[in-house]
C-alpha cells in the first residue's frame, strides 16, 4: 500500500514541465503582454494584475482538468465556470464613474480576456491562447488608433460662473486649448454682477473634466465650474 502511494506521488520532471511549468510560464507572459498595453496607457490594472489573473485562471483550470480527473462523478467544467463568474468581480473593480464619465470598461474587458487565455493554457490549447493574446493586443492598440483618427472626440460643455471683474480670458483659453479644441463660446451677464460663460470643446483626454476643472479654479474671480459630456 505504501509503495503504491509513493508511486502515485512520485515527481517526474517531464510531467512537471509539460503540465505545470509551461502553462504557468506562458500565462505570466501572455497576461503580461496585455497588461503592458494597459499600463503603457496609464490604466488602473497593469502588467502585474493581468499576469496574476492569467496565472490564477490557469491554475484553477489545471486543478479542474488534472486534480479532479480521478473522480468519475466530478463535473470538470464547474471550476472553469466559477472562474468566469469570479473574474467579473475583479473586472467590476476596474470600472468607476467620475461625474458623467464611465471609465475602466476596456480594462475590465482585458482582465476578462486574460482569464480566458489562462483557461486555454490550462487545457493545453496553446495556439488558441496565443491567438487571443495577439488579437487582444491588436484591438487595444491598432483599433484605438483608428478610433482617434476617424471617430469624433467626445464633446464637453463647460459652464463657468465668475465675477464681472473677470478679465483673464486669455489664460482661460490657454488652459482649454492645451487640453481640447474649442468649438463655441458664449459669454453673457448674469444676476448680481456675475458672468456666465458657456464653452463647448472636444477632447480625447479621458481625464479632461478633472484636469480642466482643477486648472480653471486657479483663475481669480471664477466662482463655480460645471463640466458635462454629451
Amino acid at each position: 500500500m505504501a509503495e503504491k502511494l509513493i508511486a502515485e506521488i512520485a515527481f517526474e520532471w517531464g510531467d512537471f514541465i509539460s503540465n505545470f511549468l509551461l502553462p504557468g510560464f506562458l500565462a505570466v507572459i501572455f497576461g503580461g503582454i496585455i497588461g503592458f498595453q494597459r499600463e503603457k496607457t496609464d490604466r488602473p490594472a497593469g502588467m502585474r494584475t493581468h499576469s496574476l489573473v492569467c496565472l490564477g485562471s490557469t491554475a484553477f483550470t489545471l486543478v479542474s482538468y488534472l486534480g479532479f480527473f480521478s473522480f468519475a462523478s466530478t463535473d470538470y467544467a464547474r471550476v472553469a465556470a466559477g472562474v468566469v463568474t469570479g473574474i467579473g468581480f475583479i473586472g467590476a473593480g476596474a470600472i468607476f464613474r467620475r461625474g458623467p464619465l464611465v471609465k475602466g470598461v476596456t480594462t475590465a474587458a482585458s482582465i476578462w480576456i486574460v482569464a480566458a487565455i489562462g483557461m486555454a493554457l490550462g487545457v493545453k490549447l496553446y495556439y488558441l491562447a496565443l491567438l487571443v493574446t495577439v488579437l487582444g493586443y491588436i484591438i487595444l492598440t491598432a483599433v484605438k488608433y483608428f478610433e482617434d483618427r476617424f471617430i469624433s472626440p467626445p464633446t464637453y460643455s463647460i459652464k463657468i460662473t465668475a465675477d464681472d471683474t473677470l478679465t483673464d480670458f486669455k489664460k482661460m483659453d490657454e488652459i482649454l486649448t492645451q487640453l481640447a479644441v474649442i468649438r463655441t463660446r458664449i459669454c453673457r451677464t448674469g444676476d448680481e454682477k456675475t458672468l456666465d460663460l458657456l464653452i463647448n470643446v472636444q477632447s480625447r483626454n479621458p481625464d479632461f473634466a478633472l484636469i480642466a476643472a482643477k486648472k480653471l479654479k486657479q483663475i481669480k474671480h471664477i466662482k463655480t465650474i460645471e463640466i458635462s459630456q454629451f
